[in-house]
């Protein structure tokens, strides 16, 4: 294994050192080409020095110059290099042109590219740095992601999975390998007479910042402001990029601005450790102040770093000085310290690169492959049609997972690892997780590190059962700890959680109270549960990102982060949404029969408008969420009368269209035939299907019923196992269910189709 290590700014040297120690440490061949990009020996070669590499094998020399001139210039120079030192693999790090040439002459080569930072994307398709991530990464093999934002971003753009790998940020590496030597070493602060948490640090460069006169003068205006309300020096160790600008637009610096030439990293370090208050357009010192514990502003309307937003660390506010001056009042004005989780690195992100180029990681490639622990319990409570799948998908994602479940024989059934229902692909993943120990089933609540409720929410007279939930509250407020973590993801009314967390309260508990609403469907469950955005909501930035950090484990599609409450809403609300949408499409039927025309080629055509999307009426509205979730939405609220309305007419649904099957009797018949009886194709669940009242209503019309559905073996009445039997004995047939067995029907008996 030979491996290419191609760099060309200062933060790529600081980021890729780790790489190239980790490379010397184990004997790899490996060599350096430096493309020079930075065009001052105080941006790049000093930093060689300072950390004690050796010195490029090549360098390229290419300086400034226009974007494509540039990457140009490092193609034309680079590519008789690979040729001769013809490595396996070419590592690049970052988002510059030398990243985008090296990896374009690599892949021209047929040499593999190794993309460290893959997946950063701040969407400003102005920066050219935008650019430069979205090429290279598509043109690597190996794509080394910070986290799981970065995954998910990558697996979105339909890279293969087995090309990304989640390592963290080699700034890690760098900063905790040489924080003591920088502090040893760095006589910075007595150079420059600062004193430590007393003054601002400042980085400015990007042409959207420096470039403009106006945007230059109005970044001047916002450290002025600071400076007016702290009265803190403000230290700027200034780009020549920048300084250049400031002496061409003929711009005079204020003395509470201490300009500096670009200083060395220790030094830099230094400086950003003992800062009270960091303002920079620089991602990688956003990076390093969310690592080093300062806040951060960045001069900037977007980030490629949302990790240090997310946390807590950074706040973004372009050039406006009032958002500026808010966040700076919001850190500094905070009593005691200020912290947050590090959501970049353990100091070994080289280690794991190496290990994945020279095919150390073992990858997964059959289902009984050894799970890989992380050393977290987690309780859930309740395995039904969610709550399993879920305990499934922790387990497998290493968690040690308690599944707790009153019913006996379920609890058996797990543990035998005997699937309970029907759900694509649970019975194989069941198997893998309880014969690895991962899952266990028991009808105790133990406990855990967290804590997760999964049990159903009936409604009652149109409210919310709180029962089950509160029970499981009441049952790990037993067992549970002070600082643990309980999540609810069942459906439920805005402002159960605070009551739950109320609950705890008055146990003697202080916990993290988190809802995390469930936006799954039965046959789909576990595609859903891993393909699908999920919602976060939590009183606090810390339980935020504890419970983030669960579910994107197992979870590829985004999570959003919020409050209690709004959480608690946004499921109700896309059911409820659902549900007064199928209102006027079943109020559409009954104006159209009364109008004589045809309701489907009504709603056909109508879609024809772009911005329109009529859904299809129906017998009625089933399953465990959109006729229930409506009510839970205005159980506490005077408002909400379309709501109303729109459960009303769909709970008249099923009687206009029992009633339209017993007006196609001739006299003397009294037989109907119910074709489908779940409550959605192709799945066997029965819970508030519209065949219910459909056959409640047939009942009282003393009309004899049988069934068919090839999912559901037992039903309210008389099932029929052959579809031509239940059609030789019945006078009609009515279609409830559109399974898709039932898609190309052909019956001899009067059809009543519900579905189309």
């Amino acid at each position: 294994m030979k491996i290419g290590i191609i760099v060309g700014t200062r933060p790529e040297i600081i980021k890729m050192a780790p790489v190239i120690r980790e490379c010397q440490k184990r004997s790899i061949p490996y060599f350096i080409i430096h493309s020079n990009q930075h065009y001052s020996q105080e941006m790049d070669s000093i930093f060689f020095d300072e950390l004690e590499l050796p010195a490029p094998n090549y360098n390229l020399g290419v300086g400034s110059g226009l974007h494509s001139n540039q990457t140009g210039n490092i193609l034309i120079e680079m590519e008789p290099i690979l040729v001769e030192e013809k490595p396996d693999i070419v590592l690049v790090q970052g988002d510059t042109n030398t990243v985008l040439a090296g990896a374009l002459a690599a892949s021209k080569l047929n040499i593999k590219v190794g993309h460290i930072e893959a997946g950063l994307r701040s969407y400003d398709r102005m920066m050219p740095e935008e650019t430069n991530r979205i090429l290279t990464d598509h043109m690597s093999e190996f794509l080394f992601a910070v986290g799981p934002n970065q995954e998910q971003i990558l697996d979105k753009e339909g890279i293969s999975a087995d090309k990304i790998h989640t390592v963290g940020n080699t700034v890690s590496d760098s900063l905790f390998q040489h924080l003591e030597i920088a502090a040893d070493k760095s006589q910075i602060l007595d150079e420059l007479q600062l004193n430590k948490k007393a003054y601002f640090l400042v980085t400015a460069h990007r042409a959207s910042n420096v470039d403009i006169p106006a945007h230059l003068k109005e970044l001047l205006v916002l450290f002025e402001r600071l400076h007016e309300k702290y009265e803190q020096p403000i230290v700027w160790p200034i780009h020549p990029r920048t300084q250049a600008k400031l002496t061409e637009f003929g711009i005079t610096i204020p003395s509470y601005l201490k300009l500096s030439p670009p200083i060395g990293y220790l030094d830099f370090i230094q400086l950003q450790k003992n800062a009270e208050l960091i303002l920079t357009d620089s991602g990688g010192i956003q990076e390093e102040a969310c690592l080093l514990g300062v806040p951060c502003i960045t001069l900037r309307e977007n980030t490629e770093r949302p990790e240090s937003i997310e946390v807590g660390a950074n706040v973004l506010v372009g050039r406006d000085a009032d958002k500026a001056l808010a966040a700076a009042d919001k850190w500094l004005n905070t009593e005691g310290s200020i912290s947050w989780e590090n959501p970049f690195g353990d100091g070994h992100v080289a280690k794991r690169i190496i290990d994945i180029c020279l095919g150390e990681k073992a990858i997964a490639s059959n289902e009984q492959a050894e799970i890989v622990r992380n050393g977290e319990s987690i309780t859930v409570v309740g395995m039904g049609y969610m709550g399993l799948p879920i305990a499934c998908l922790l387990a497998q994602a290493g968690y040690q997972v308690t599944g707790v479940d009153l019913n006996e024989e379920k609890v058996a059934a797990i543990n035998s690892a005997t699937c309970p229902f029907d759900e694509v692909g649970l019975p194989e993943l069941l198997d893998k997780v309880v014969s690895q120990g991962l899952l266990k089933a028991s009808t105790q609540v133990v406990n855990s590190d967290t804590y997760l409720v999964a049990v159903p929410t009936p409604h009652k007279e149109n409210a919310c059962d709180r029962s089950y939930v509160f029970s499981a509250v009441d049952a790990i407020a037993k067992v549970a700890s002070n600082g643990q973590t309980v999540i609810i993801e069942s459906t439920i009314s805005p402002q159960t959680s605070l009551a739950a967390a109320d609950r705890f309260k008055s146990a003697g508990l202080s916990v993290d109270l988190v809802h995390c609403p469930e936006r799954a469907i039965p046959g789909q469950t576990l595609h859903e549960l891993v393909n699908n955005d999920r919602i976060i909501g939590a009183t606090s930035s810390q339980a935020q990102q504890k419970v983030k950090g669960i579910y994107q484990s197992f979870v590829k599609g985004e999570v959003f982060l919020t409050d209690l409450t709004t959480a608690e809403c946004v499921k109700l609300v896309e059911n409820t949404s659902r549900d007064v949408g199928i209102a006027f499409a079943n109020e559409l039927a009954e104006i159209c029969q009364e109008l004589n025309v045809d309701v489907y080629e009504v709603i056909k055509l109508a879609n024809r408008h772009p911005r329109v999307n009529v859904l299809n009426p129906g017998p009625g509205v089933g399953g465990h969420c959109i006729p229930i979730d409506p009510w839970f939405l205005v159980e506490n609220t005077k408002s909400g009368e379309l709501v109303r309305k729109a459960r009303a007419i769909n709970d008249e649904r099923p009687a206009l269209v029992a009633q339209q099957a017993i007006a196609k009797l001739q006299p003397g018949q009294t037989k109907i035939g119910i074709l489908g009886v779940a409550y959605k194709a192709d799945v066997d669940d029965c819970r508030e299907t519209p065949a219910e009242p459909i056959l409640h209503y047939f009942n009282q019309a003393s009309i004899e019923v049988k069934y068919h559905d090839p999912y559901v073996p037992e039903w309210l009445c008389e099932r029929e196992t052959e579809l031509s039997q239940l059609d030789s004995w019945a006078d009609v047939l009515i279609l409830v269910t559109d399974h898709s067995d039932y898609r190309e029907l052909q019956v001899d008996s009067y059809l009543i189709n519900t579905r189309s």
